[in-house]
């Protein structure tokens, strides 16, 4: 791409040398309400006309996305402070959780409910509740 850019460069400039060469006849530029005029070269005269029509484009196409950059910079705000919000509610969740799991005291299971567990363990994989396979 890079060479690409620089053949198109070269191709403008070689354009331009040979408008300038080839139209060095000078002419007067004047505007209708004054009586003063200009007298430049021919070329002079196009490229100052291109400068300032890049000039105008650029102007136009910055003022026509305003908008656009003023709604992106709401969108930014408005998702900077989500973040914020996000980070806030975390960090409320997790004071939270370890404020009750400090409240809390630790829940022992009975034993009559362990035995139970085990039974039902036993029933559904009879082979797993073998000592002898259980050590090997």
């Amino acid at each position: 791409m890079k060479i690409v850019s620089r053949i198109a460069l070269g191709l403008v400039l070689l354009l331009g040398t040979l408008i300038a060469v080839s139209n060095s006849e000078p002419v007067e530029l004047r505007l209708w309400p004054f009586d003063h005029g200009a007298v430049m070269p021919l070329y002079l005269l196009i490229v100052v006309l291109l400068l300032i029509g890049v000039l105008i484009g650029l102007t136009v196409g910055w003022v026509s996305g305003h908008r656009h950059r003023k709604l992106s910079r709401e969108r930014r705000r408005e998702a900077d402070r989500l973040g914020r919000e996000v980070t806030q509610l975390r960090a409320d969740i997790a004071a939270r959780d370890r404020a009750h799991r400090d409240a809390a005291p630790a829940k022992e299971h009975p034993v009559a409910e362990v035995r139970a567990l085990e039974r039902q363990q036993a029933l559904v994989d009879p082979e797993g509740m073998d000592p002898a396979r259980a050590r090997v």
